[in-house]
């Protein structure tokens, strides 16, 4: 009877979680927002968990059972609710927040050489180039005798390129490999290692993209009601829904907010609005940077993939803006927003 009732309290729990995910508002996420860089199936075997049973868990199941349906939903609401001081398009940025302040950071994979724990790791300079750039390789660890790398097409298992890596004199192995336009979409860097006579492969994902739209430079900020308004100018090489986002950071290099938009823009030359709002600029003072710039085509429709675009600079100034220019008026929640907070307190409630 107890496994049945903890089921069922898994089970609305499950319910609630569903119906957040279902009705929560598009927020700007870290490109990364995925795992950027994982490890082909075909070349590393995975770890398999042993199965988990409830007779297995019980410590955790007694703890689950504390949590209801409610209380979770009472803790959605209240940080859904905190959210909405802010609004989406320019969200509070702290030194926590990784994935937007690094969203193409490729993280090192690692894999064991021996049975004493010894690994050898390897990383890409980050994870989504674009054409012309150089991908450029890492491998360290002990005991390597040679390695190579080798851009691999993942669809028909084609190697693309290949290329030996060098050792340093600081025994840092390295390598790199000049772009092409129009390589395929699904790519991999296999790197095969000859350590303490053992062949050793590590995989590496990654995207090679040709730019769809260049970010060439920004307008003076002005002020707008309650916002900061700075014009991005582009050139696109596409018709269609582009966003873009920047992080912007006060005079000591500090995260401000996370600033992104959207807009539909013809081919050739657009702009799109990017906006502060007072909430996040209060006690701030100029000068402002603008950084960490993506620009994506939007994907028209299930199955097409995102685009990316590239960016002629990589920071633009903000110089004597007057934060006391701006409206105090606090941001006021779309009536779909408020919506989606009441269905989230009914929850809470019960209801």
């Amino acid at each position: 009877m107890k496994n049945k009732s903890v089921l069922k309290h898994i089970a609305i729990m499950s319910t609630a979680v569903i119906s957040v995910w279902l009705f929560w508002p598009t927020v700007p996420q870290q490109l990364t927002t995925v795992t950027q860089s994982t490890v082909s199936s075909s070349k590393i075997k995975p770890t398999e968990s042993a199965p988990i049973t409830i007779e297995d868990n019980i410590e955790s199941i007694a703890v689950l059972e504390k949590i209801t349906s409610n209380d979770s939903a009472t803790l959605v609401a209240k940080a859904y609710a905190g959210e909405l001081n802010f609004p989406p398009y320019s969200q509070p940025l702290t030194n926590k927040d990784f994935d937007r302040l690094a969203p193409n950071h490729f993280n090192p994979q690692s894999i064991p050489v021996d049975d004493l724990g010894t690994t050898i790791s390897a990383q890409l300079s980050k994870y989504r180039y674009t054409y012309p750039e150089t991908v450029f390789a890492t491998l360290s660890g002990e005991n390597i005798d040679n390695a190579v790398l080798i851009l691999v097409d993942i669809t028909t298992g084609k190697s693309l390129l290949r290329r030996d890596f060098d050792q340093d004199n600081n025994n840092n192995w390295t390598a790199q490999f000049d772009g092409e336009r129009n390589l395929p979409t699904q790519l991999q860097a296999t790197v095969k290692a000859r350590v303490n006579g053992k062949d050793i492969s590590l995989a590496l994902a990654l995207k090679y993209v040709d730019s769809v739209a260049t970010l060439n430079s920004f307008d003076p900020a002005y002020n707008q009601d309650a916002d900061m308004v700075i014009k991005a100018n582009l050139t696109t090489r596409e018709q269609g829904l582009y966003r873009i986002r920047a992080n912007l950071f006060d005079a000591d290099n500090q995260p401000i907010a996370h600033l992104v938009s959207k807009e539909k823009l013809n081919k050739g030359s657009g702009t799109i609005e990017l906006k502060a709002h007072q909430s996040v600029l209060q006690g701030k003072q100029a000068p402002f940077y603008l950084s960490t710039f993506s620009i994506e085509l939007m994907s028209p429709a299930p199955g097409s993939p995102t685009k990316y675009g590239d960016s002629a600079i990589n920071q633009f100034e903000i110089k004597d803006f007057a934060i006391s220019s701006l409206s105090e008026m606090p941001y006021q929640p779309s009536k779909q927003e408020q919506q989606r907070l009441q269905l989230l307190q009914n929850m809470a409630q019960g209801r």
